[in-house]
Formats: C-alpha cells, sequence, structure tokens
C-alpha cells in the first residue's frame, strides 16, 4: 500500500471523510462542533495533517490535528480508520508525523484505568513518548454543553516541567479559549 501524507485544508475534498472519522472516533466531550473545526483551519495555528491510500483512490486511513504553540506542537487529535486498526497504520503515521512535522509535542490521554487507555499509553511510549504522571490535568469543555476531563499528559522530544507547564497555559488559552485558572 503506498501512503500520501498531506495537511487537509478548509476547502479539500477530504475534510468529509475526515469528518466522519472524527466524529465516528471521539465521544462528544472529546471533540469541537464540526463546524468550528473547519473554521479554524483558516486560523494557522490548527492543521490536519491525513494519511491517504494511494492505492485506494486516496481514501483516508489516519489523520492527526494539531496546533502550533510557542515551543512545541500539541497534538488534539489522532485516530485511524477501523478497518486499518491492529495492522500498524498508526504507528507508520504518528512516526511519519514525528519525522516530518514535529518532534516536539505534547498530547492528552486517558489516565491509565482501563485496558484500552493503558494499551493507547504503551503504544505512545513505544514510539518515544513520556507519560508525566506526575502531573495533574483537566481538558476544559469544549463547549458549554460539555464536560471538563481529567486526563494525562505525555511528550515527546526535550520537553521540561517548565516547558509542558507554558504549552498548558497555551493549550488552554487557544485551544479551548479558557485560562488555566478555569
Amino acid at each position: 500500500m503506498g501512503i500520501i501524507y498531506r495537511l487537509v485544508s478548509h476547502s479539500d475534498l477530504a475534510l468529509e471523510q475526515v469528518k466522519e472519522l472524527y466524529t465516528s472516533a471521539f465521544p462528544a466531550d472529546e471533540r469541537r462542533d464540526f463546524s468550528d473545526f473547519t473554521s479554524l483551519l483558516s486560523c494557522g495555528a490548527f492543521s490536519v495533517w491525513g494519511a491517504f491510500d494511494a492505492d485506494e483512490n486516496d481514501s483516508l486511513l489516519a489523520f492527526i490535528t494539531f496546533w502550533k504553540l510557542d515551543e512545541i506542537m500539541y497534538l488534539e487529535h489522532f485516530a485511524v480508520v477501523p478497518q486499518m486498526r491492529g495492522h500498524g497504520i498508526g504507528r507508520e503515521v504518528f512516526g511519519n508525523f514525528l519525522d516530518k512535522v514535529a518532534s516536539t509535542i505534547v498530547l492528552e490521554v486517558e489516565p491509565p484505568t482501563t485496558p484500552i487507555a493503558v494499551r493507547r499509553i504503551r503504544f505512545y511510549e513505544s514510539l518515544g513518548l513520556k507519560l508525566w504522571n506526575s502531573v495533574h490535568y483537566v481538558q476544559p469543555p469544549y463547549g458549554p454543553d460539555r464536560q471538563p476531563l481529567e486526563l494525562k499528559l505525555m511528550t515527546h522530544g526535550d520537553v521540561s516541567q517548565e516547558m509542558l507547564e507554558r504549552a498548558i497555559k497555551q493549550m488552554h488559552s487557544r485551544v479551548y479559549g479558557c485560562s488555566s485558572a478555569e
């Protein structure tokens, strides 16, 4: 299978495939309304990195949404189409992202309290990410009808505690539109 990697713009035909995967892969409390998602693609700080199957009419295999912060990239969402899960596509796509787009990143994960959350954390650790178990982190809600989520943070690259704290403040203000004190 040949994989094509590229950014997805707000006018891209592939955006409908991204929407389908985004809304099916993430519960409402873990995502924003898709109209807000598409509006953000014009802002410059938010991007979608897509992986497409060159042998299957460029059908979407996976995507990563990310934000450019001052010192680090924040990976907001990562999803693989259901029929490709367990076939190494996630490892391939994530590795390509680290090689080609950003190697210093932060992302949120569910606490290791369920088998799937533990498996997800192990997957990221196998790619060189570090779990910041000692850092208390709450993801602000995506909107007034959504709930905040207690999560854990993972990083890749040379990330200090101070750098992570600055990234959290930027994530809260830029991504979620609130201050870290809320």
